[in-house]
């Protein structure tokens, strides 16, 4: 089950209890006892009657007995005492709601003193989020609780290091007291996640150093407030001491998430059966979290496997970890010297077979044996083989994976358009050099999954409210890790299943799982909720923090133009392509120019100057306030949870380019700060900042940021130049033509007559229209266009198919007829890896490196590790041969391992016109929905160009079988053949046009009817008008004119 997270609070101790004891004191002290007193000396501070102008122009202008001067010291004391105690006022029910203390400027040392005595009291007594109350105090991102149990199924992870076993020490280690010099910039939970490992342990060192004199004079107190040169005191921890090694040879194994003993053994011990000897091992030792190894299913990321050494085995020294058991090499195998005239460069020793190119070209690399070499086994301690293998989260760039995501939906968005309105026998442009790279790296950290889950959990939450007829939680920071997505709210708000509560009543968290089980299509038409949520960073764990634009108002971001300006870039697109924001108005001033032609999405405007925006927006927010007042809705979270005052929905976010003016300053504040608020926000640059909120990037560092006031660290996310240009270069290729893929050729002349096929070919595809098809009237031919001359038909051979395995592609990606073992968690990247050697044979360890693994590094043995289990399944000939060989020249298949794309170019070649209407029937056959489903959205990035290719061939082949069919009025083939073509483009007009003709034909007007609807519904959804032919036809089929059979004429 996915790890709980619950955010952390400072240990109660006896000495916390007892400041908090003298805190209460002193406030009791202050707000009741002064009063009295001053009662007691001057009596009743309210006068009996007001004071004439004469009394006090006496009481100025004679001699003074002393009483005057009594009474100005009165005065003073209640005025003192009244600013504390408004301090104490403001500080007490936000520590008691858990949120922040609005500041009073002119107040601020009686409100700093009252913030230290409240936070005392509460750390003492209160129960509940007080942490948030203090003024420097972050928002705690969740720490984690022990690590989840690992199944036998869960799929294996990357060996970690190892050290030597040795048995348990009997006396505990001495401690060590470290100390940790405050430095510009840092809070405590940066301080605790730099020493400790987990930012959640600061109040560990806050306990450790209250009150503990500090350079300049200061302490730390309950506020939190730590200034740079501090030194502070570190929990201690054990000192390391000498680990005596076992004689027996044995090894330790630390569990990763993910790992099985299985997995575990096999990569240890060579054969995954010998687990038990694993659990035998580790059976009598005490893990970290007290538990042992009883159950061989179920083991915890942290725990210690002991390995056992072979017997008479001498201890292993260093960082051993064990290879694939090596099979005795053929004789060709071993590794050829290069020709002496052929130039070679200098290659590592773990190289893997290099890439075939002509040898009087470039240099070939000689490959070496695929079993690992000791000089790189350390590093396979951080890779993974299985699918679960760690992917970045953000480009080099710094573009984070939300963002990715975004991008990359609107290009396929795009290119489905591009399929729709190309002609037969043409091909969509495709990037190419810098942009296709800038694919790839982005499709190497997209992460749709994530955005599904944010998207369908935010409209889900949105559904619930509007069920109870209660207000939308008032969300401020979510964060969204791999793990579970977490909702910081403004106010306390109870939340329905599947989010999970936790210590804090304003932090609510949802787990992975969890987010998976919501209805997407059943949330689909429920109003996006909080559509300016957008990613502002990477902050602990890795996790997406976002931000509600809408709630904070304005956030600024400060630090030097560029870097600043790179942030805005990012923002700006991730707002244009947010998937949960249905509707949103992005107004960029003085930056980004670019972006409104290159990412039409609808959203972006782009203005050269502030001008006149700040007025419209302003007779904007009147105009929003006046409908939420008219439907009764004290809020915009009100009125979008029940659906009332629907015009103020959509939100503004203006992007400023330059700074503003100061009356400009003036009045964007009064425009975002009055209320109710309204769903207009403004994200500022430069070195100033117009609200409380704030996103501090450090000098010279564009990677590091604070953002304020929260104090929490992120790694901002930024759009570079060069990024920015190549993700404008990208998309702007889908606004290019169509191009002819071959020239067209005449039709062959020994083609079957379409009659002599029949129906019934593709009966596997029946009903897909959910009703039979009607009875086929004979043949009608087309009026315009002579019948076809029946030919006796001579079929092509068809190809003979390979004896060993079949990658699968043209549809979910499979293998076929492999009979070695695979483990189930290896499954689909090793099937990724077959395609791409299938695909790509003759290229060596570097394209598959980066092909399998882009943006990581990637050890030899990692590679090799998934080369020998791929070529273990798939394993070898009747001749003994591998169906994997060993080869020299790059990686590359045994000639019996074949892929249904090659039986596809063997049936239709280049152009389906010139192929024989029983090969068109049998590829077709082959089609089992769109090239490349099923898999991981973030693997098979390689794979694009080809995709395209592969959809573009299937939409051709079907349309021309089916005006085959049409020609020889056989309604049933150019139905299924239609049918065929739309499960893999559904956008295709052309394919629809073909697949009301065959209704027509068939005369099935329910058929024509439904065909209509469904094509209609989907180019709605696609954004796009129905084509001019397509047009015609429906009006064509529908007019009043007398019913025929046949295809209509002008079509």
């Amino acid at each position: 089950m996915p790890r709980t997270h619950r955010t952390a609070r400072p240990r109660r101790t006896t000495a916390s209890v007892l400041r908090g004891l003298g805190a209460l004191v002193v406030i009791v002290a202050v707000l009741v006892g002064i009063p009295l007193a001053l009662i007691a000396v001057a009596g009743n501070p309210f006068p009996g009657s007001v004071p004439s102008w004469d009394d006090v122009t006496s009481a100025l202008t004679e001699p003074d007995d002393g009483s005057l001067f009594l009474q100005a010291l009165v005065v003073i004391g209640w005025l003192g005492w009244l600013t504390f105690a408004a301090g104490l006022l403001v500080e007490i029910p936000a520590a008691l709601s858990g949120r922040r203390a609005p500041r009073l400027p002119v107040l601020r040392v009686q409100q700093r003193a009252a913030a230290g005595l409240v936070a005392a009291v509460a750390a003492a007594f209160v129960v509940g989020p007080v942490g948030v109350a203090t003024a420097a105090e972050p928002v705690q991102p969740p720490a984690q609780q022990p690590a989840p149990v690992t199944t036998a199924q869960t799929p294996a992870a990357s060996e970690v290091a190892t050290t030597e076993a040795a048995p348990e020490a009997a006396a505990q280690p001495e401690t060590v007291q470290r100390t940790h010099t405050v430095q510009r910039g840092e809070s405590l939970w940066r301080i605790a996640e730099q020493e400790l490992g987990d930012g959640a342990r600061w109040p560990e060192i806050a306990e450790l150093n209250y009150g503990v004199e500090q350079p300049g004079g200061r302490a730390l107190d309950n506020t939190h407030w730590i200034d740079p040169g501090w030194q502070l005191l570190l929990p201690p921890e054990p000192a390391p001491s000498a680990v005596p090694v076992a004689d027996t040879g044995a090894t330790t194994h630390v569990v990763a998430e993910g790992d099985t003993l299985w997995g575990i053994a096999e990569q240890r011990l060579g054969d995954g059966a010998r687990y038990p000897e694993l659990v035998e091992a580790s059976r009598d030792t005490v893990q970290p979290d007290g538990g042992r190894l009883s159950d061989p299913d179920l083991i915890r990321p942290g725990w210690t496997i002991t390995v056992p050494g072979a017997p008479g085995t001498p201890p292993v020294v260093g960082d051993p970890v064990s290879r694939e058991p090596v099979e005795p090499p053929a004789p060709e195998e071993p590794v050829q010297p290069p020709a002496p005239e052929q130039p070679q460069e200098e290659a590592p020793a773990e190289e893997a077979p290099v890439e075939e190119q002509p040898p009087a070209e470039e240099p070939v690399q000689p490959p070496v044996a695929e079993q690992p070499d000791d000089t790189e086994l350390g590093d396979s301690a951080t890779q993974a083989v299985g699918d679960d293998v760690d992917v970045p989260i953000r480009t080099t760039a710094g573009v984070g994976a939300l963002l990715a995501a975004g991008v990359l939906a609107f290009l396929a968005a795009r290119r489905r358009s591009q399929q729709r309105r190309r002609e037969p026998g043409e091909r969509i442009a495709m990037p190419a050099g810098a942009a296709a790279e800038t694919e790839r790296e982005l499709r190497g950290v997209a992460d749709p999954m994530s955005v599904e889950v944010v998207d369908v959990a935010l409209r889900g939450l949105a559904a619930d409210c509007a069920q109870r007829g209660v207000s939308l939680p008032p969300l401020r920071i979510a964060r969204l890790t791999s793990e579970q997505f977490e909702l910081y709210l403004a106010d306390e708000a109870v939340l329905p299943p599947p989010f999970v509560a936790t210590e804090q009543a304003h932090v609510w968290l949802l787990p992975a799982a969890a987010g998976r089980a919501f209805d997407a299509a059943a949330l689909r038409d429920v109003p996006a909720p909080y559509p300016s949520l957008v990613t502002v960073g990477h902050g602990p764990e890795d996790g997406h923090l976002l931000l509600d634009l809408e709630r904070l108002g304005t956030l600024a971001v400060v630090g030097d133009r560029e870097p600043s300006r790179e942030v805005m870039a990012a923002l700006a697109v991730e707002l244009a392509t947010s998937p949960w924001a249905d509707d949103l108005q992005v107004t960029l001033v003085g930056t980004c120019p670019e972006l409104a032609s290159g990412l039409d999405t609808g959203r972006i405007r782009y203005l050269p100057s502030v001008g006149s925006l700040l007025t419209e927006l302003s007779t904007r927010a009147r105009h929003d306030r006046v409908a939420m007042a008219e439907s009764g809705a004290y809020s915009l979270d009100d009125a979008r949870a029940r659906g009332v005052a629907v015009a103020a929905w959509t939100p503004e976010i203006v992007l400023l380019g330059e700074p503003l003016g100061p009356d400009q300053d003036a009045q964007l504040a009064e425009l975002v700060q009055s209320l109710p608020r309204v769903a207009v926000a403004a994200v500022t640059s430069g070195h100033g900042a117009v609200g409380q909120w704030s996103l501090e990037l450090a000098a010279g560092e564009p990677d590091t940021a604070v953002l304020q006031p929260v104090g929490v660290d992120v790694q901002p996310q930024r759009l570079d130049q060069h990024q920015y240009r190549q993700i404008l270069e990208l998309l702007g290729v889908t606004t290019q033509p169509a191009r002819p893929w071959i020239d067209s050729g005449g039709r062959p002349a020994d083609e079957p007559e379409p009659g002599d096929v029949g129906p019934g070919l593709l009966d596997s595809l029946e009903a897909d229209f959910d009703r039979p098809a009607a009875p086929d009237p004979a043949p009608s031919p087309v009026a315009d266009e002579p019948p076809m001359t029946p030919v006796a038909a001579t079929p092509a051979p068809p190809p003979v198919p390979g004896d060993g395995p079949t990658i699968l592609l043209l549809g979910p990606v499979e293998v076929d007829d492999a009979e070695g073992p695979v483990e189930q968690s290896k499954y689909r990247q090793l099937t990724e890896i077959a395609a791409f050697i299938a695909l790509h044979p003759g290229l060596g360890h570097a394209a598959l490196d980066d092909a399998m693994w882009p943006g990581s590094r990637v050890t030899q043995n990692t590679r090799n590790t998934a080369i020998s289990k791929l070529r273990r399944w798939f394993g070898r000939d009747a001749h003994g041969d591998d169906y994997l060989p060993r080869v020299d020249t790059g990686y590359r298949f045994h000639p019996g391992v074949t892929t249904d794309w090659d039986e596809w170019r063997s049936l239709v070649g280049d152009d389906p016109a010139l192929a024989g209407t029983q090969q068109l029937v049998a590829a077709l056959e082959l089609v089992r929905g769109q090239p490349f489903t099923g898999v991981n959205p973030r693997r098979y990035g390689w794979a694009e160009h080809l995709k395209q290719e592969m959809i573009a061939a299937i939409v051709d082949t079907a349309h021309e079988l089916a005006q085959r069919a049409l020609r020889g009025g056989d309604a049933h083939l150019a139905r299924k053949a239609s049918t065929i073509g739309l499960q893999v483009e559904p956008g295709m007009e052309l394919l629809w046009r073909d697949r009301i003709k065959a209704e027509h034909l068939a005369g099935n007007r329910p058929g024509i009817d439904d065909a209509i609807a469904r094509m209609t519904a989907i180019s709605a959804d696609l954004g796009d008008d129905l084509e001019v032919a397509t047009v015609r036809l429906i009006a064509e089929l529908t007019s009043p004119a007398p019913e025929h059979t046949g295809v209509p004429e002008r079509l």
